[in-house]
């Protein structure tokens, strides 16, 4: 297994969410905007190394090893039935063979995930010192991981509430696993819990429940640990029926994530990786269930069946031509036949991707429309641009010069000579209007300059005020209107508090809205919340 993930790692070109978290092991920090840091330091490790895709992941494919070895103590396989009952579950899990390689906060997160069980399992059974030691460094390394760390912690603990609240060095574990954690919380405190309010406000801000949604998380928690032994994974659940404290733990762990994602579906799209934490305690209940028992012809040809279909589709990854992350590679190449001295993108995936393979290059983002936030938000990368010539690159900004790019779109470079960022600036306003179509709205805003430059907007500068109307998707616009402004000059950190008014849409219905800014060159970036618009 090591082998294989170590050939697979230096094969398979770069994902573009290993290129954002590469960019982030490059100036290392105890956060990021997205996650903790874990990932970062995983790649940081090992690019020192090597400095390719091999560094990257080798981090991963040590540690997926060490993953496999820990599930070994926890079962501790003895008979010939059962360890190749332990091995048919390793290979038809299915985040053992993507987290073997892909390096993801995912994966820190299913090697912390298992080292936590053993931990709890040690901790359980002899309570002593170095079990104890054990947990709180499993502890605090699941929450440096992923946030989603929290709930493997609670839904473990929960079903054996009886066997530890009254254990003095469970409460000197959970202290010890918060004092190794400090420095994230300090980073949090600093950066006004950046993530958890993306997480938790931002993410799913447009979000929406849609059956789609529901067929697509049924899909996923039945069937995505491992799809060829979904029916014993089930059947196990079911009948598996024990006393033991871990045993009852992990049962819980396989349902319990489940409801609690199951309720997210109505405000966001379940992913499948989120169920990580629950599909490691299904293969373990397979285990339970199963490990006495004779007959296992059909799990084992099952299992055999599911380990070859992912070594094909393994194979597919490398092989030019065919691989999904080959276009990565294409299209930094594809920017850099261009020499652009300060590359500037429009999504931050594009931006890591050209950065991870032109690592000397300068490069930006700049969001328009839907666009989310990201790591170069926090890092204000387009500030230290301010004035100078860039070369913005996008499938929507037409120029003379063009590529071939992502889902076979042109993609446009323009040079803009005098560069003028505004990501740093900030309108505050209702959150829910309630109107008659065709109106004229009268709305107070306040504009605020984060920046450390001076921005004028209105009159006759690059810069207009605007406000898009629509339902689903940021980007598709179904209404949008300028706003007359005399021209207004906003120095760094100033606020303007204004009085606008414009001609509401000719529809009724509900709709949200966004205020934004229309910088000529480029085009509209929304720099306020959505308005909930309520249209009679």
């Amino acid at each position: 297994m090591f082998v294989i993930n170590l050939l697979q790692a230096f094969f398979t070109p770069i994902s573009e969410d290993e290129a954002y978290y590469w960019l982030w092991s490059q100036q290392l920090d105890w956060g990021y905007f997205d996650h903790p840091p874990m990932v970062a330091w995983w790649i940081s490790i090992g690019y020192e190394f090597f400095q390719n895709e091999l560094g990257v992941r080798m981090l991963t494919v040590f540690f997926n090893s060490f993953s496999v070895y820990f599930l070994w103590k926890i079962l501790h396989p003895i008979t010939q039935n059962q360890i190749k009952l332990f091995f048919g579950i390793i290979g038809s899990l299915l985040v053992f063979q993507v987290f073997g390689f892909l390096t993801t906060p995912d994966a820190p997160l299913l090697f912390f995930t298992i080292f936590y069980l053993f931990s709890l399992k040690k901790f359980l059974e002899d309570n002593s010192n170095k079990a104890s030691l054990l947990l709180a460094i499993s502890l605090a390394g699941l929450m440096y991981s992923k946030y989603h760390g929290i709930l493997l912690i609670l839904f473990s603990l929960l079903p054996i509430f009886k066997i530890w609240w009254r254990n003095p060095k469970f409460y000197l574990v959970v202290l010890g696993s918060l004092i190794l954690y400090l420095p994230h919380f300090i980073w949090l405190f600093q950066n006004d819990f950046i993530p958890v309010r993306y997480h938790f406000l931002e993410r799913s801000a447009d979000e929406h429940f849609e059956f789609r949604k529901l067929f697509n998380y049924l899909g996923i928690y039945f069937l995505g640990a491992a799809p060829f032994l979904s029916y014993f994974i089930w059947k196990s659940i079911v009948e598996l029926k024990s006393k033991n404290p871990f045993e009852k733990s992990i049962f819980w762990l396989c349902i319990l994530p489940g409801i609690f994602f199951f309720f997210s579906i109505f405000k966001d799209n379940v992913q499948p990786q989120w169920l990580l934490i629950s599909f490691i305690p299904t293969g373990l209940m397979i285990y339970f269930r199963y490990r006495n028992q004779e007959n296992l012809k059909w799990i084992w040809n099952l299992s055999w069946i599911g380990i070859f279909v992912v070594l094909v589709l393994r194979i597919l990854l490398v092989l030019p031509g065919i691989s999904p992350f080959e276009k990565n590679q294409n299209f930094a190449e594809s920017v850099e036949n261009f020499t652009p001295e300060r590359a500037v993108f429009e999504k931050y995936q594009e931006a890591s991707v050209y950065k991870f393979y032109n690592p000397e290059r300068t490069v930006a983002v700049h969001r328009t429309l839907g666009n989310r936030k990201s790591q170069f938000t926090l890092w204000n990368v387009e500030e230290a641009l301010f004035g100078k010539e860039v070369t913005y690159i996008s499938p929507w900004v037409k120029s003379e010069d063009s590529f071939v790019g992502f889902k076979n779109r042109d993609y446009f470079l323009k040079k803009i000579p005098d560069y003028q960022p505004f990501d740093g600036m900030e309108i505050q306003t209702v959150e829910v209007l309630n109107t008659q179509k065709g109106e004229e709205i009268n709305l107070e805003i306040e504009i605020i300059n984060h920046q450390n430059h001076a921005v004028s907007m209105g009159g006759n500068s690059d810069f207009q005020l605007n406000i898009n109307y629509y339902k689903d998707l940021q980007y598709e616009i179904e209404y949008k209107v300028q706003i007359p402004l005399d021209e207004l000059k906003l120095d760094a950190g100033a606020s303007k508090k204004l009085k606008i008014r414009f001609k509401n849409i000719d529809q009724t219905g509900e709709f949200k809205a966004c205020l934004g800014l229309n910088y000529r060159p480029i085009g509209t970036s929304y720099l306020s919340k959505p308005i909930r618009v309520w249209v009679e």
